[in-house]
């Protein structure tokens, strides 16, 4: 089906806003890239997640220690990917094509895969935010219902209460199964999907090597039993998860999320421009320490409006954003961050026990 969005009025909301966006870089002469203070902090959370590493490699320390570097370098990992990876994804952190195709490849360090990950978030997740049966970040896993045309099932009735405990796991589940179910899905978006096989063996290669570096090197150089390797390596995965569970839960499935599925004729009631600002939410866009760890996912109206510019410029961009949206009555939604994830967990009790709606399609 192709999906066909309203057109955009010449003199509407988001190409006047398109406008005011560009003559904002054009007169302070901008670059949409990233600046000395992006590259700065992709080192800096590189440089701790090393740190932790080896420490843990090079240093005897008691379990409690122990443990909690491990938690720390989980925590470190996630900031950085989310520093580079993302921006890398829209070829928006350097103006250089193959600079970003090697930040890319961060992902595949952190157990990822950054093909997949490129291939499933603009193919899918950009083009069809919120969008039943295209939006593949909605369908993630069956554990949980985050929409009201996912079909429901007996065990969602809990899922608000069970979800506080597998959400912390995201990034273990990522690494151990989310990739290779992307890879066997037939269609991604509205694109039939086909991967070369190069990109089958570094999926493959890469996996092994995460394997190799975080439990095989320092079983085969600590000398701790192995129960405390992996307790540290799901100490890891929790401390990256519990970043991704703030980072991420908060920008398309809260209890004011609109989610929507095509006519017929695969028409959508509005333009992509005003279908981005109704389907996203921003959470703690005024909070610069936020937008500085979390690398700008908090400006996620902004991104998902101008996704080829990188995080560092969604400040700015989100006053904009936000100016216009009140000119031409259109709602810019945003919570704080503690308050977007509640409004989550009210989003799946809401869903727990409401039947599934048919889908127009």
């Amino acid at each position: 089906m192709k999906i066909k969005f309203q057109p955009e009025p010449d003199h509407g909301f988001y190409v006047t806003l398109r406008k005011r966006v560009q003559d904002y870089f054009k007169e302070r002469k901008l670059s949409r890239y990233a600046n000395a203070r992006a590259v700065l902090k992709t080192v800096l959370f590189t440089g701790f997640f090393l740190a932790a590493y080896a420490i843990i490699l090079l240093i005897p320390l008691a379990l409690p220690w122990f443990l909690a570097t491990w938690f720390f370098m989980g925590m470190f990992l996630i900031l950085a990917a989310m520093s580079m990876v993302h921006d890398a994804a829209h070829q928006a952190y350097s103006r250089h094509p193959w600079v970003n195709q090697f930040l890319l490849h961060f992902a595949n360090l952190a157990g990822g895969d950054g093909y997949m990950y490129k291939y499933k978030h603009t193919l899918s997740h950009h083009p069809y935010t919120n969008i039943h049966g295209l939006d593949i970040d909605l369908e993630q896993s069956g554990m949980v219902r985050v929409t009201p045309f996912t079909r429901s099932d007996q065990k969602h009735r809990y899922q608000d209460k069970y979800m506080r405990i597998l959400y912390p796991f995201y990034i273990l589940f990522w690494v151990l199964l989310r990739d290779f179910k992307y890879y066997r899905m037939e269609r991604i978006g509205v694109t039939e999907a086909h991967h070369a096989p190069i990109h089958w063996i570094t999926l493959i290669f890469s996996k092994l090597f995460y394997v190799f570096y975080i439990l095989v090197l320092p079983a085969w150089l600590l000398a701790v039993p192995f129960w405390q390797i992996l307790a540290g390596f799901i100490c890891m995965h929790v401390g990256s998860g519990i970043i991704a569970m703030f980072a991420l839960l908060s920008n398309h499935v809260v209890e004011d999320s609109l989610f929507l599925t095509p006519g017929p004729d695969g028409r959508i009631p509005c333009s992509w421009g005003e279908h981005q600002l109704r389907t996203t939410d921003d959470y703690s866009p005024d909070s610069a320490v936020i937008s500085y760890f979390f690398s700008g996912l908090n400006h996620h109206v902004a991104h998902h409006l101008f996704p080829w510019y990188c995080h560092v410029h969604y400040p700015a961009i989100t006053r904009i954003v936000r100016a216009t949206a009140a000119e031409f009555g259109l709602r810019y939604r945003y919570n704080s961050i503690t308050g977007g994830l509640r409004s989550h967990f009210r989003l799946l009790r809401k869903l727990s026990h409401e039947k599934a709606v048919m889908a127009q399609g």
